[in-house]
């Protein structure tokens, strides 16, 4: 017990005293940096209200290498005594570059500079020919991997400090991650004891750092914690990198990667959609910390719920350490899952913006020629990542490349020599989704049959691979297909008929909402709710808060997505819960009793009621709006 306490008590020293050293660092930071002209005014694109002094990760840079020093020098012999240099020298000019912004704002393109400087620097320590996925990657390209790698995680950190004490209590976060990392690998104690290094200086400064904040980071610290994450995490992958061992540092430092993609992704978006808005390097206020900062205004409550977004993606990340051997499939399609609720639940600004641009580049001629034209790329997609969820299952990796041709060829070819992309799925019915779940079992099976041919004596004889596990696998292969294949589709059919116009009530512009409540669970309901949430639709908002209907088996229940609220007896309390604007009668025939109801009540409430009339005109009755042709095109019909 005591041995065990003597070879583990310095992960609790050395970082106890980067803490305490840190504190007093920061300490002196907030009664120099302000005479020294260190200070952020209010204003623009920050939320505090008073002045503050920032550049403090002066104190965390100082506090971090001071004991890192003495770590090293209390260890000579049994630490590697590079991993100080591998830091300490590109932070150099890091850090010089950082002070001269938070005194001076430098330009973006010196910064950039600056960065790439740090990589040339940072280049003598790091391996500079790796393997990734089987194939040797040239010095010449591990550079340029690394100045891509370097730049994305400094700028990452440099963006989500955006919040008192968020970009300080991430990092803790992603060093306790990655210090439990190289401990559970082993044979990296000096990058672990420098995780929990960092960890324990960037706890001191938070002390001043958290809300209501004293002292601010700056460019100066936040881009140092991205440099020493991005350093340290090429630490952990060997020359030869897995899957693994690429996934577990990003998903360490999982909130500013994430927060970043998304700033890319919808700059981008934004800049499609006008293109006299700003860039990619234009600053904006939708970072995740500014979604949740409007969604509560609380300061103290946003750190916090981003705290437990970081501790998720470092949960996430442990999982893929403790499953990655025994069990990759389930750690790959957690991570899958995982992914695909973030993006859900944290992405809805981008998906919105995204969302427009689609719409406004399907309303644009011969729609339905590119719609179907993106689909065989999707699917072929959808088919690679059943092979590699079934190839990892069966086998356990997803790199034969003969397997891979011998699963993919055969349904891909199916789905290519089928009807299925002369279908415009935006107005697809069920027939036609049956007919592609046909289709797709229909290349599974053949794309088994290959497997079984060609494959099976090379499985049983290098994996032990019988009949059975064969067969298993065939049918996890074609059940992926159908559900993948037909979810995209799927998806399609709602974003552009509901999920598009609920993310632009949501997210968009509120202001004039017409709150809509409709009388009547039947046919002509699910009509009128098609209508109104058609994505081509211009004349918003509008929404749908509720059905009234009398059958009492509905209520409480969801009708085309909507709760059933009760009958018309019961309007008035559901109003007074519920308000709303207008009613919709989408039924044929109502009871004098509850007509009496509605109208009366819509009178005292000065309320819309409204029949929905379903019926065939003539065009005397109803002209139809046409449009004229074009001249050209006019000229070229008479010339016919």
């Amino acid at each position: 017990m005591i041995s065990f306490l003597g070879q583990y008590s310095s992960l609790l020293v050395y970082p106890g005293l980067a803490l305490s050293l840190s504190m007093v660092l920061t300490y002196l930071c907030l009664i120099i940096l302000p005479r020294l002209g260190f200070i952020d005014k209010p204003g623009g694109r920050h939320i505090h209200d008073t002045v503050v002094p920032r550049g403090g990760g002066i104190a965390v840079i100082i506090a971090f290498f001071v004991v890192l020093a003495l770590y090293i020098v209390g260890h000579l012999g049994s630490v590697d005594g590079d991993v100080f240099w591998r830091l300490f020298l590109p932070a150099l000019p890091l850090t010089l570059i950082g002070l001269l912004d938070d005194r001076f704002d430098v330009k973006s393109w010196l910064k950039l500079l600056a960065q790439i400087l740090v990589v040339v620097v940072a280049w003598p320590y790091v391996p500079h020919s790796i393997m990734i996925f089987g194939w040797m990657v040239p010095p010449i390209l591990t550079f340029g991997i690394l100045l891509v790698w370097v730049i994305i995680i400094v700028n990452a950190f440099n963006l989500i400090d955006g919040l008192d004490g968020l970009a300080s209590g991430l990092a803790i976060v992603s060093s306790v991650c990655m210090a439990l990392w190289f401990l559970l690998v082993g044979g990296h104690r000096s990058e672990a004891m420098c995780m929990l290094i960092l960890a324990g200086a960037c706890l001191g400064f938070l002390r001043y750092n958290f809300y209501p904040a004293k002292i601010f980071l700056g460019d100066t610290g936040s881009t140092f914690l991205g440099l020493v994450f991005a350093i340290t995490g090429l630490s952990a992958m060997d020359k030869v990198v897995t899957m693994t061992s690429l996934l577990l540092p990003v998903l360490a430092i999982g909130v500013p990667l994430f927060d970043v993609v998304l700033a890319i992704w919808r700059r981008s978006a934004r800049k499609l959609l006008n293109p006299g808005a700003g860039g990619i390097m234009d600053g904006d206020q939708d970072h995740l910390h500014h979604r949740l900062f409007r969604q509560n205004q609380n300061q103290t409550k946003t750190a916090f719920i981003m705290y437990l977004i970081g501790c998720a993606f470092a949960a996430i990340a442990l999982l893929l350490l403790t499953l990655g051997e025994s069990s990759p499939a389930i750690a790959y399609v957690t991570l899958l899952i995982a992914v695909l609720v973030m993006i859900r639940q944290l992405a809805v600004v981008e998906l919105l913006d995204s969302a427009i641009l689609f719409q406004r580049g399907l309303s644009k001629p011969r729609k339905g020629i590119f719609v179907n034209m993106i689909h065989p790329f999707i699917d072929f997609f959808m088919i690679a990542i059943s092979y590699v969820v079934t190839s990892v299952i069966l086998i356990g990796h997803f790199q034969d490349f003969s397997l891979f041709l011998c699963m993919f060829v055969p349904i891909a070819m199916t789905l290519m020599f089928s009807r299925v992309y002369r279908i415009y799925w935006l107005r697809a019915g069920l027939n036609n989704y049956w007919h592609l779940a046909l289709v797709i079992a229909l290349g599974s099976v053949l794309s088994c049959f290959f497997v079984y041919l060609f494959q099976m004596e090379t499985l049983t004889a290098d994996y032990g691979i019988n009949e059975r596990w064969l067969y298993g696998a065939c049918l996890l292969f074609g059940l992926l297909n159908i559900t993948l294949i037909s979810l995209e589709r799927f998806l399609l059919h709602y974003a552009e008929g509901f999920w598009f116009r609920k993310m632009y009530l949501q997210y968009g512009n509120e202001e004039g909402v017409e709150r809509i409540l409709i009388y009547g669970g039947g046919l002509k309901c699910r009509i009128y709710v098609n209508y109104i949430y058609c994505a081509q639709r211009t004349d918003y908002p509008k929404i749908v808060i509720g059905i009234l209907d009398d059958d009492p088996v509905l209520h409480g229940l969801r009708v085309y997505g909507f709760k059933v609220l009760g009958s018309a007896r019961q309007i008035e309390p559901i109003y007074a819960k519920r308000p709303f604007d207008k009613i919709v009668i989408a039924i044929d025939t109502v009871q004098e009793y509850e007509m009496n109801i509605l109208n009366a009540f819509c009178e005292k409430n000065n309320i819309k009621l409204l029949h929905l009339a379903i019926a065939e005109k003539g065009l005397d009755d109803a002209p139809v709006s046409i449009v004229p042709l074009p001249a050209a095109v006019r000229d070229n019909v008479k010339n016919d």
